[in-house]
């Protein structure tokens, strides 16, 4: 059976309370062996590390602060995720989001320079959430390299080329979610021809953004595979041969033990 990694999930919101056995039985036999389960503030960082400990053969979680959050997060939580991040494969999702900018940008800067020194000191992964116009990429670059050779994905990345070889020429990976498979999503596309095999992975980002046929509703590890399915057609490769190299790029990135 073809084998798939789902580099970031979120199973541990309320949207998969009521029936988070079955969406982890329904991804088993979609072929996903192994889900990142990602937090973004005090509490779903714990809720992911619940769920590790529960499901520890199916899940390793990731805990940060998103920019969303960081104007709630006072200094006695970073003392805790300093406590909780040797139990984390990666530290996130962290970064910039000048779209809604529910925190102020100054205010989100500041905050992912202190969580990239986190990931830094641990020599932990980070994975980041970049949100926003060229100004903003051109913003966390010039800020991850002063943090460089740290590990880095792009989580959920929908930009163009240009963007794309940004983060390429700093070593950074990027995660393509379901957006691929949507009509308009050409340069993103685009983007994933020239994205070297070895430096991709894959996500569902779930509950959101579920791929077609699926769009619109709510999103889940299963539905992976419709995503890897066309990053392979626009690579030009077969199905197991995508998939493998993901699997390996993502066990390599986050250091797992299957």
């Amino acid at each position: 059976m073809v084998e798939f990694i789902d580099s970031h999930a979120h199973l541990n919101l309320p949207e998969f309370k009521k029936d988070l056995e079955d969406t982890i039985k329904r991804a088993k036999e979609a072929g996903v062996i192994h889900c990142i389960v990602v937090g973004i503030n005090p509490s779903t960082n714990k809720k992911a590390l619940e769920l590790y400990q529960k499901y520890p053969d199916f899940i390793s979680p990731a805990i940060g602060f998103h920019p969303h959050e960081v104007k709630k997060i006072a200094e006695k939580d970073y003392l805790e995720l300093e406590n909780l991040l040797t139990q984390a494969v990666a530290l996130g999702e962290i970064g910039l989001d000048w779209v809604k900018e529910y925190s102020p940008k100054e205010m989100q800067i500041k905050h992912f320079e202190k969580q990239l020194s986190l990931a830094k000191a641990y020599q932990k992964p980070v994975i980041l959430h970049l949100r926003g116009d060229e100004g903003l990429w051109k913003t966390a670059v010039d800020i991850l390299k002063n943090f460089l050779p740290i590990k880095f994905v792009s989580h959920c990345f929908t930009a163009g080329a240009k963007i794309a070889e940004m983060v390429l020429d700093i070593g950074g990976y990027i995660s393509i979610p379901g957006v691929v498979t949507f009509p308009k999503a050409e340069d993103l596309r685009e983007a994933i021809k020239l994205i070297p095999l070895d430096r991709i992975l894959i996500e569902t980002d779930c509950p959101y953004l579920a791929p077609v046929p699926f769009r619109g509703k709510r999103n889940e590890p299963a539905f992976l595979p419709y995503t890897a399915q066309k990053i392979a057609e626009i690579k030009g490769v077969s199905l197991e041969e995508f998939s493998e190299k993901v699997k390996a790029n993502t066990i390599g990135f986050f250091s797992l033990v299957l």
